[in-house]
């Protein structure tokens, strides 16, 4: 037996916001709302050895302890589940005769001991009533940052015990919406930082992946067949960036491309593929800029889950 099987991985930060949201960050329970909770295994995590979003819930203490003693049972859970996401798909009356597509909003914020200082965060407002979950977790990912900007600034500002190596003077976050359909919505971002004392601003791409109905996050954790898939996923991106350009150093190639999920977890779901990116340095001197690799559904097959490979492609 292998090591990842004995040791329960952590809840992925996509997957665990996502049930937090859907919950409005209190108890799932109707009638307790208690706001200090933690992410319940509906199947217990040792029948199900997965951190699937469907079978996740937020619980406070009290209900979690219940449902272990199967007085909450798991398809009453389910039932409070699929309330909750049912919730994001009531719509007003519209207003215009052409339909709205998505809103732009902005998380703005200048610092008020500098007014160089400032946070600046775009994301999209998805009108349709199916894809209202999505706009709420791209928000919630935003607030996040915004809560990551303060520490900085009170860090660099007021004195704190503990200081950041590099303190955010300020930060934007522009977005350009890859697939949105019945099926998938895939979000790529472009966030730019400026530290204090830093000769440049450094950028980084970050993404938000969906799929729609039945509403779930799209991580590397869960696409993945197993979890040796990994190293034919690098190897096979490794060979596809060194074909595409021979100007490539092959040494830096295969540090960037190692086996770990976290180097092939920025991608994005396009309609009939996956398109992998990896930022200056990562793969590629800065002056060689970003890198990417799209892999077709088809080259994916073996590598990704076959039922959610069907799942991510366009009906004809």
């Amino acid at each position: 037996m292998n090591d990842i099987s004995k040791i329960r991985p952590r809840i992925s930060a996509e997957v665990r916001r996502a049930v937090l949201v859907e919950a409005g960050h209190k108890c799932a329970i109707p009638r307790c709302g208690h706001g200090d909770v933690d992410i319940h295994h509906i199947v217990p995590w040792e029948i199900c050895r997965k951190h699937e979003y469907e079978n996740l819930i937020a619980l406070c203490p009290n209900c979690h302890r219940r449902a272990h003693k199967d007085e909450i049972d798991r398809k009453s859970l389910l039932l409070y589940k699929a309330a909750l996401v049912a919730t994001f798909r009531d719509s007003g009356e519209p207003f215009f005769s052409a339909p709205a597509i998505e809103i732009k909003r902005r998380i703005y914020e200048i610092e008020p001991a500098s007014s160089e200082c400032s946070f600046d965060f775009e994301f999209p407002d998805f009108v349709d009533p199916m894809t209202r979950i999505v706009s709420k977790n791209i928000e919630a990912w935003g607030f996040e940052l915004l809560t990551a900007f303060h520490w900085s600034q009170d860090a660099e500002h007021r004195n704190h015990p503990i200081k950041p190596d590099y303190p955010i003077c300020w930060l934007t976050g522009s977005y350009q919406v890859i697939r949105r359909d019945e099926r998938v919505v895939s979000v790529r971002y472009d966030i730019e930082r400026m530290a204090f004392g830093a000769a440049h601003r450094s950028r980084e791409t970050r993404v938000q992946n969906f799929v729609v109905c039945p509403f779930s996050p799209i991580t590397l954790d869960n696409l993945l067949l197993s979890a040796e898939a990994i190293e034919s996923l690098a190897e096979v991106v490794r060979i596809r960036l060194l074909r595409s350009d021979e100007t490539l150093d092959p040494t830096h190639v295969k540090h960037g491309t190692a086996p770990e999920l976290e180097r092939f977890a920025r991608f994005v779901v396009e309609r009939s593929g996956f398109t992998f990116m990896f930022d200056e340095y990562e793969v590629a001197s800065y002056a060689q800029g970003r890198q990417h690799v799209y892999l077709s559904f088809s080259e994916l097959s073996g590598i990704f889950r076959q039922e959610l490979l069907d799942l991510l492609m366009e009906s004809d």
